[in-house]
């Protein structure tokens, strides 16, 4: 039998439950996913920022090996050259919306020794690139308006110049790389929750300041052999609060390394 040419067929089409059934279907399969995509992407910012640890104790290596094994400045105030910057980096000082790109600006001026300053970071010839200074999880907020320092992320021991008194304006000449074991802890990220002052004015604290979590249980830290781990926290919170010599208090003019 030959079909009627003037028959027009009805065109198949989803009825309205079939279009909510796809649509509560999809909505599944991304809150199924989407935590999935959101560990991974941690995940991926972790590594980058060990990286950058494992680079940076890369150059201090460097800078020891063509400084008869003295190291850099750790930057325990800013009146000196330093690790990251140049001496008397500024503004130090709270940051807006409104000023903080020429803020930034400002700083990492001080890291390549461009104008206005007068002097790069000593360990800028060995990285020259500035994003190995900060964690890709870092977020341009509040808290980070707050810091003083804007240029990196990470902070060194300060047992490199014996924790000097706060405020202390006399120059302090760091310690011998062969001065400390090759698992002292030399570099760890600065806690990003944290927004008191003293925690962001310089590029070196003694490790009872906060050490950030945000990689999960564990510290993203750089050592003296030139090496990067992740340390768990459990193990970082003991030897903050030990009251001998340990891979973090490590100072090695006293027997207790505080």
């Amino acid at each position: 039998m030959q079909s009627n040419p003037f028959i027009r067929h009805k065109k198949a089409a989803f009825t309205l439950i079939e279009l909510l059934v796809v649509i509560a279907i999809i909505a599944i399969l991304a809150g199924l996913l989407l935590p999935a995509l959101s560990a991974s992407k941690k995940k991926a910012w972790a590594v980058n920022d060990i990286s950058n640890c494992k680079q940076s104790m890369l150059a201090m290596t460097m800078y020891c090996a063509d400084n008869n094994d003295i190291m850099p400045s750790p930057g325990w105030g800013t009146l000196y050259d330093n690790w990251v910057a140049g001496a008397n980096i500024s503004p130090l000082n709270p940051h807006t919306s409104a000023n903080f790109q020429a803020d930034y600006d400002n700083q990492l001026s001080y890291f390549k020794g461009t104008a206005p300053a007068t002097a790069s970071g000593q360990l800028y010839q060995y990285l020259k690139n500035e994003k190995v200074l900060q964690c890709p999880q870092d977020a341009v907020n509040a808290s980070y308006y707050f810091r003083y320092e804007i240029i990196t992320s990470y902070v060194w021991n300060g047992a490199l110049v014996a924790y000097p008194p706060a405020n202390s304006t006399t120059y302090v000449e760091p310690f011998k790389l062969s001065k400390f074991r090759p698992t002292n802890i030399l570099q760890w990220e600065n806690d990003e929750k944290t927004v008191g002052v003293g925690q962001w004015n310089d590029f070196s604290n003694s490790p009872n300041q906060p050490i950030s979590q945000r990689h999960g249980k564990t510290a993203q830290t750089g050592k003296m052999d030139g090496s990067a781990a992740r340390v768990p926290m459990i193990i970082i919170n003991g030897m903050i609060a030990d009251s001998g010599a340990n891979d973090l208090w490590c100072n090695p003019g006293t027997a207790n390394g505080h």
